[in-house]
């Protein structure tokens, strides 16, 4: 039986762009990511001083019933009424660049009091190891023979080579987006095989299109 990563080799390679205006889709960096909350956790001050507005001592709340409709905005720290501060747990770890920067945002005008268009984000998708302290696998062979064999458009599985010390799981399914210098570069990316698949498989997964290599692979490993 035959994986995709047998079927392409090798994967990662080196010679990746570390300047900021050159970096594409596909490369490797390191980067503080989040983990997405499915219990909604919020920082709230212990006390608030009802005149100036200004809030200390601030502990986890869970689900509270005024969750971004609070009566009162903070002034120091600043916080409007209808904003608030998520408790959430983050690690750094492997990222691999979807989107850089806009630069022509760049070109767009400020307006007084308007909204911040130029962020200088990048759209990044996380990379989780497979292999816990104890050098046991984090998920089931079958699951991950599965992934390797695109079962899960979500899922990418990467042999460890250039940058990842172990095999690993990218997951599409979590992208998040990380201001550009917050990106600290490795110096790797995916090889020229490798990239034109993971676009394939990127726009089969996030933009509903055909697949292209993405598809044709699959089917290739489903008839072994």
């Amino acid at each position: 039986m035959a994986f995709l990563d047998e079927l392409i080799a090798p994967f990662i390679v080196g010679g990746a762009p570390t300047n900021q205006k050159e970096f594409a889709f596909g490369q490797f960096f390191w980067a503080a990511m989040y983990y997405p909350h499915q219990l909604l956790q919020i920082w709230r001050p212990a006390n608030v001083h009802q005149q100036y507005h200004t809030a200390t001592n601030f502990n986890i709340t869970t689900n509270p019933s005024d969750a971004f409709k609070r009566p009162l905005p903070y002034s120091d720290p600043p916080l409007a009424a209808n904003e608030e501060f998520l408790a959430l747990k983050a690690k750094r770890r492997p990222v691999v660049l979807i989107q850089p920067p806009d630069e022509s945002l760049q070109e767009v005008p400020k307006v007084s009091m308007g909204i911040r268009v130029v962020r200088h984000l990048c759209v990044v998708a996380p990379v989780f190891g497979l292999i816990n302290p104890e050098g046991y696998s984090r998920a089931p062979e079958e699951f991950l023979s599965r992934v390797r064999r695109l079962e899960y458009p979500q899922f990418c599985f990467l042999a460890a080579s250039g940058p990842l010390t172990e095999d690993s799981l990218l997951r599409l399914d979590e992208v998040q987006s990380v201001a550009i210098q917050n990106l600290e570069h490795t110096g790797f990316c995916l090889s020229p095989e490798a990239l034109a698949f993971f676009r394939s498989q990127v726009s089969f997964f996030m933009g509903g299109s055909d697949g292209g290599d993405f598809t044709g692979y699959r089917d290739l490993l489903a008839s072994e």
